[in-house]
C-alpha cells in the first residue's frame, strides 16, 4: 500500500516535467506554446518487444563491437571469482560494504576483457532495500571497470572538512601538500595529479558519519588505471583519524596470511610502491587504493552494434516514415508555421520484457548468444514536424532536430520560440519522444526506485531511445520531401544542414546524440549537463525521486553507493562518456563534430559545475571569455571569441553561485534554467555556429546577456 500511494504522490509530482517559466502541459491547440520542459502524453505505439520475460541478460556485450561494427561471438567466460571478505564486503570502511568505491576487491581477472578484468560484486555486496533485497550484481558483470564518472566514496567517522578542497577552492586539490591525492596511472610516464573536490554528504543528518565524497573535477579517462590516497585526514580536535584495522595491516605489511586479506596483498604493494615513486609516504596514508575505468568496448560496445545493426535494417534514406495526421496552417492563423505533421517512423526494436512493476511492464536490452543487442521486431515512436511558411516558396531549409526536457515527450518542439528560428532563419523542426525518459517511461522510473535491481529498464532502454534518435534525421533529410503534402508545397530540404538543438535533458543527451549521429555536424546544448551520479542530489527536479529512495532505500551511505553504481550502466548514454568522442576520440568511422554549451549560473535544474568538469577535461571543450568575471572557471584558461568547435557560453540572470555541496540551489532570483533559450543573443550565436561551425560573441565583449537595446 505504501508503495502505491508512493508512486501516486511521484507520478504527480512528475507529471509535468520541470517547471520553465509555464506552459500548458497539453496546449490548447497544436501551435500553443508549450513549456520548454513540460510535459504531453504521446500517441506514439508501444515498441514491439519480444515475448521472453525471462531474466535480463547476463554477461553481455563483452567487449564491444569490433570496428566493422562486428561483435566477437560467444560471451566471455565468468573469470576468476574476486576475492570477498566476510558478507561480500570490503573491509577497508568497515560497516559500509560496498566502500570504499570504487573497491578494487570487487575487479575480478578476466583476460577475455580489455582491461582485464570484470565487474563481480558479490551477492550480499551492494545496498537492501527496505525489501531486504539486495541490488542485483548481475548487469554489472558486463562491465570491465567503473564509471568514467565515478565518484570516489569512504567514510571517515569524526572528519572535519575544514581543510579539504570544496568545488569552490578545487585548485587546492592540486597542492604539493593537498590532504587527499588522486592520481592516473600513466604507465612508463608515471602518475599524473587529477583534481578533485570534495563534500560531506548533506543528505545525511548525522554529522558524525557522513559520506565522503571525493568528485574528480575532470572527466577520467577509458580504461585506465587511478589511485586515491587519503593522508592528512583530521578530527574537529585537530588530530589525525586513524586507518581502519584491515588498510593498517595492508599498509604495514602485516597482511600476508591475514585471511580475506591475504590475496590482496601484491595489488596493494604496488599502489604503495607507485604512491612512494610519487612522493607520498607509506607511513602517512590513511586510506589509499586503486580501482579501474570500464573500456571504451564496455561502455559503447552495444550501442555502436546496435548502430550498425539499425542502419543496415533500414533503408539508406532512413526509417519509412507513417503519417497520420496533417495540419495546414495561414499566416494569419500561425504567423510562422505553414504545415504540422505527426506521424511513426519503423526502427528496429532491440528491447525485451522484463516484467512488471504494477501495472507498467519494464523492458531490458534484448542480447544474443554472441553478446550482442539483438533485433526483434520494429518499434514505431511517434515524431512531430514543423514546417515555416517560408518553406512553400521552394528557399532550401535546413533541419533542426529538438531533444525535449527531463521525461518529456515530441510536443515539446511545438514552442513558439522554436517556430520564430524556423521562420526566420530557414529551418523545419522535428522531434520525437526519448524513449528511456519521456513522459511514458515515469512509471518504469518509480519501479526502479523502489528496487535499484531494475535500473536496466532506464540505462538499457536508453539504448533503444539513442538509436531512435539518429535514425530520424536520415529520414527527414530524404524521406519528407517525399510525402505528397510535402512535395506540392514546394518544400526543399538542405539534407548537408542537419544540427541539434534540446535544452535540459535534451541539452544533456545532445553531446551523446550528436557523438554518435552519422548526420548532425553540431548542437546546441541548452542548460545542459553531464554525469547524473553528480547532477541528481544537485537539481530541484530530482527532489520527487529522493522522496521515494528515502523509503526504500532510508541510508544516505547506502543512496551514495547506489548512485555511483548505477551510474556504470548509464555511462551507455550519459555524455559523461561521450564529450571525449565528439572530437578528440570519434568512433571508428566517424567524424568530429562540435557543441556550443549555454548553461546558466545557478541554474536550480541542471548543475553547472558538471559543464564546468567537461571542459576542464581536456576533450576539446572550451571555455568562452567572460564566461564568469566575477569567479572564472579554476583550471581552465578562457578561449577569446571568435572560436571554432566545442564551447561554452555561460548566461547569467542574476543568481549567485550556488553554496558548495550536493543539494540544490534555492536563491530570491528564482530558476534561470529557461531563461537563455528565450534571448534573441543566444538564437543568433546558435544559428551562426549551425551555419559556421564558429562561435561569435554576441554580449559586447561582456558577460551574456547583452545590455537591453536602448
Amino acid at each position: 500500500m505504501r508503495g502505491i500511494v508512493l508512486c501516486g504522490a511521484l507520478l504527480t509530482a512528475l507529471a509535468a516535467g520541470c517547471d520553465d517559466g509555464g506552459g500548458a502541459a497539453e496546449p490548447a491547440s497544436p501551435d500553443a506554446e508549450v513549456a520548454a520542459d513540460g510535459a504531453r502524453t504521446p500517441d506514439g505505439a508501444t515498441p514491439d518487444a519480444g515475448a521472453d520475460a525471462t531474466a535480463r541478460a547476463m554477461d553481455a556485450a563483452p567487449d564491444g563491437p569490433a570496428p566493422d561494427g562486428a561483435v566477437p561471438e560467444g560471451g566471455p567466460p565468468d573469470g576468476a571469482p574476486p576475492i570477498l571478505g566476510p558478507g561480500d564486503c570490503d573491509p577497508l570502511v568497515p560497516g559500509i560494504c560496498a566502500m570504499p568505491w570504487p573497491s578494487n576487491l570487487y575487479l575480478s581477472e578476466d583476460a577475455t576483457r580489455r582491461t582485464g578484468y570484470r565487474l563481480a560484486f558479490g551477492a550480499e555486496t551492494l545496498p537492501r532495500n527496505t525489501e531486504r533485497k539486495a541490488v542485483d550484481p548481475t548487469p554489472y558483470r558486463r562491465m570491465d571497470g567503473y564509471s568514467v564518472g565515478t565518484p570516489i566514496l569512504a567514510l571517515f567517522p569524526g572528519l572535519d572538512p575544514a581543510n579539504l578542497p570544496d568545488e569552490a577552492g578545487l585548485a587546492a586539490s592540486m597542492a604539493a601538500d593537498a590532504p587527499i591525492l588522486l592520481f592516473e596511472d600513466r604507465g612508463e610516464a608515471g602518475l599524473r595529479r587529477v583534481p578533485y573536490f570534495t563534500e560531506l554528504d548533506r543528505r545525511d543528518d548525522d554529522p558524525v558519519t557522513r559520506t565522503l565524497y571525493v568528485r574528480p573535477a575532470e572527466i577520467l579517462d577509458e580504461a585506465t588505471r587511478y589511485l586515491v590516497a587519503f593522508r592528512d585526514l583530521r578530527g574537529a580536535d585537530g588530530e589525525r583519524l586513524p586507518p581502519s584495522e584491515a588498510f593498517a595491516a595492508l599498509r604495514d605489511g602485516l597482511a600476508e596470511g591475514v585471511g580475506e586479506l591475504s590475496p590482496r596483498v601484491p595489488r596493494f604493494e604496488r599502489a604503495f610502491a607507485d604512491l612512494e615513486a610519487a612522493g607520498v609516504e607509506r607511513g602517512t596514508l590513511q586510506l589509499a587504493w586503486d580501482f579501474e575505468t570500464a573500456s571504451c568496448d564496455a561502455i559503447h560496445g552495444p550501442i555502436l552494434a546496435m548502430r550498425a545493426d539499425a542502419i543496415a535494417r533500414t533503408d539508406p534514406d532512413g526509417p519509412e516514415l507513417l503519417i497520420d495526421e496533417i495540419q495546414r496552417f495561414t499566416p494569419e492563423q500561425n504567423p510562422n508555421i505553414a504545415i504540422r505533421l505527426v506521424g511513426r517512423f519503423r526502427v528496429p526494436n532491440y528491447m525485451k520484457s522484463d516484467g512488471p512493476f504494477q501495472d507498467t511492464e519494464g523492458f531490458v536490452l534484448n542480447f544474443g548468444a554472441d553478446g550482442a543487442p539483438q533485433a526483434d521486431g520494429w518499434s514505431e515512436p511517434t515524431f512531430v514536424v514543423r514546417i515555416p511558411h517560408g518553406a512553400t516558396d521552394g528557399t532550401p531549409h535546413g533541419l533542426i532536430q529538438y531533444g525535449h526536457g527531463l521525461n518529456g515527450t515530441w510536443g515539446q518542439v511545438e514552442s513558439e520560440v522554436h517556430d520564430r528560428t524556423a521562420h526566420e532563419d530557414h529551418y523545419i523542426y522535428f522531434g520525437a519522444s526519448m524513449t528511456g525518459m519521456s513522459h511514458d517511461d515515469v512509471p518504469r522510473i518509480v519501479g526502479i526506485l523502489f528496487d535499484i535491481s531494475r535500473f536496466p529498464w532506464l540505462g538499457d532502454r536508453l539504448h533503444q531511445g539513442l538509436i531512435e534518435s539518429i535514425l530520424l534525421p536520415r529520414a527527414m533529410m530524404h524521406r519528407l520531401q517525399q510525402v505528397p503534402e510535402v512535395r506540392d508545397a514546394g518544400v526543399v530540404i538542405d539534407p548537408t544542414r542537419v544540427f541539434w538543438e534540446g535544452d535540459s535533458q535534451g541539452g544533456i543527451y545532445g553531446a551523446t546524440h550528436v557523438a554518435l549521429s552519422p548526420d548532425v555536424t553540431r548542437g546546441m546544448l541548452g542548460v545542459p549537463g553531464q554525469n547524473y551520479s553528480t547532477m541528481l542530489q544537485r537539481s530541484v527536479d530530482f527532489d520527487p525521486f529522493f522522496f521515494v529512495i528515502d523509503t526504500s532505500y532510508p541510508d544516505p551511505k547506502d543512496q551514495a553507493v547506489v548512485l555511483g553504481l548505477v551510474q556504470t550502466l548509464w555511462d551507455g548514454s550519459d555524455p559523461v562518456s561521450y564529450y571525449r568522442h565528439l572530437s578528440l576520440e570519434p568512433f571508428p568511422g566517424d567524424a568530429p563534430n562540435a557543441v556550443l554549451l549555454g548553461p546558466a549560473r545557478g541554474d536550480w535544474q541542471v548543475p553547472l559545475i558538471t559543464v564546468e568538469t567537461a571542459a576542464r577535461s581536456g576533450l576539446g571543450v572550451a571555455i568562452m571569455a567572460h564566461y564568469d568575471d566575477e569567479r572564472g572557471v579554476p583550471l581552465v584558461d578562457p578561449a577569446p571569441y571568435p572560436h571554432t568547435g566545442s564551447a561554452v557560453v555561460n548566461w547569467h540572470f542574476g543568481n549567485a553561485w550556488p553554496p558548495a555541496g550536493n543539494l540544490p540551489p534555492d536563491d530570491d532570483v528564482g530558476d534561470p534554467h529557461g531563461k537563455p533559450r528565450r534571448e534573441p543573443a543566444y538564437r543568433r550565436q546558435m544559428v551562426h555556429f549551425f551555419e559556421t561551425g564558429e562561435v561569435i560573441d554576441v554580449c559586447e565583449d561582456g558577460t551574456c546577456p547583452p545590455p537591453p537595446m536602448p
